[in-house]
């Protein structure tokens, strides 16, 4: 999912040249931000969840592997 953000991030950047340089870091720290951490807040939260006895690991199992089947299907139609 995130080498499908950053390639759309990348075709909006190069369609929309004419912004700040102030746009342009803030696009960039963004973009940072959210490549780095997006992979890591799904398996935290899921750990943090299985700690808690919130949800059984069995039922969680599926979850992740529906997300990331629904991911790279999304990824490989475009």
């Amino acid at each position: 999912m995130s080498c499908y953000f950053f390639s759309d991030w990348l075709i909006f950047s190069r369609h929309h040249p004419t912004s700040t340089p102030e746009d342009r870091f803030l696009s960039v720290v963004m973009f940072l931000i959210t490549t780095i951490f997006w992979p890591l807040m799904i398996p935290m939260s899921c750990l943090e969840m299985v700690q808690k006895k919130r949800i059984d690991f069995s039922k969680m199992i599926p979850v992740l592997l529906a997300i990331f089947v629904f991911s790279i299907s999304y990824y490989l139609t475009e």
